[in-house]
């Protein structure tokens, strides 16, 4: 067995299913689905070994706690996708041709987009690079490798998210799509400015009714938090996909700082936590009742 066939065999031996994936019961629930893509957990052993980085430092890239923070299991009665590979492994929230030359070996397909911003910054749909820069791989992968990795996490998790899109829009003809995530409680150059509580984030109005973002904005301040609008945090590959509101899909992106639920060094909850947990429980329930087109 040669080195790259039994790099893949033992990576193989590794996978688990790449989603969890919540439906209501009696198909009834609500005209919304939620998106969790960064709060996976899980790391492939063989990936870990081959990594420059301890799996703490691989876990700092993961929208920790997210989908703990907003009751992520069936008792939620919402239609829900939760990755469930951590983020430095693959990013679900990519396009599947992201690909990074400088860390990828082989021939890249045709259609590959070598040159996104996001790529030359090292977070392309195999990352590259975790935060600052510091490289996740001790040694370049091959094409095979990553084409695995995409098939086997990034594939599945937009065909159960689509899944869920066509479901949702087939029962009510309109829906909301709300992309849970998390973000730093600075920004990444000197870590100089404190971001807000939430950064709500629509692609500067392209993917969701106005009134969807206006809305949530005015129940998460109605529980004290500070919210902020597409800066830093507009949208990524989830956003500019699914959200097509002429489509019926209003697509919405959470940004929740992690330094009022969590300490961002060890990842260990904080006290503030069990408050943010049910301040957004609250504004869930309310967006339970909102309906597009109100005011």
């Amino acid at each position: 067995m040669d080195t790259n066939v039994s790099q893949l065999w033992h990576m193989s031996r590794d996978f688990i299913p790449a989603v969890d994936v919540i439906e209501p019961d009696g198909g009834e629930g609500w005209p919304l689905v939620f998106g969790l893509p960064h709060s996976g957990r899980y790391y492939p052993d063989s990936f870990v070994q081959a990594a420059r980085e301890a799996l703490p430092v691989l876990r700092s890239t993961e929208d920790a706690y997210v989908d703990d923070l907003i009751g992520f299991s069936q008792d939620m009665d919402i239609r829900c996708v939760r990755a469930v590979y951590g983020r430095s492994f693959v990013d679900v929230n990519r396009d599947p041709r992201e690909l990074d030359a400088r860390l990828i070996k082989g021939a890249l397909p045709r259609d590959a987009l070598t040159q996104t911003l996001r790529v030359r910054s090292g977070f392309g749909v195999i990352p590259r690079c975790l935060s600052g820069q510091r490289e996740i791989h001790l040694h370049p992968i091959g094409i095979d490798e990553a084409k695995v990795r995409i098939a086997r996490v990034h594939a599945p998790y937009h065909h159960a998210l689509n899944y869920l899109l066509r479901q949702g829009c087939a029962q009510f003809g309109t829906i909301m799509f709300i992309d849970w995530h998390s973000m730093p409680s600075t920004t990444q150059a000197g870590g100089s400015r404190k971001l807000p509580d939430i950064v709500l984030g629509d692609l500067y109005g392209e993917t969701c009714a106005p009134e969807l973002t206006r809305f949530v904005k005015k129940q998460l301040e109605a529980q004290g938090l500070k919210v902020g609008l597409n800066m830093p945090f507009a949208g990524g590959y989830n956003m500019e996909t699914y959200g097509k509101p002429h489509r019926g899909v209003h697509a919405l992106q959470i940004e929740i700082n992690r330094g009022i639920y969590m300490d961002e060094a060890t990842l260990e909850r904080t006290a503030g936590f069990a408050t943010l947990k049910a301040a957004l429980a609250s504004v869930i329930e309310a967006l339970k009742t909102f309906r597009l087109g109100t005011p």
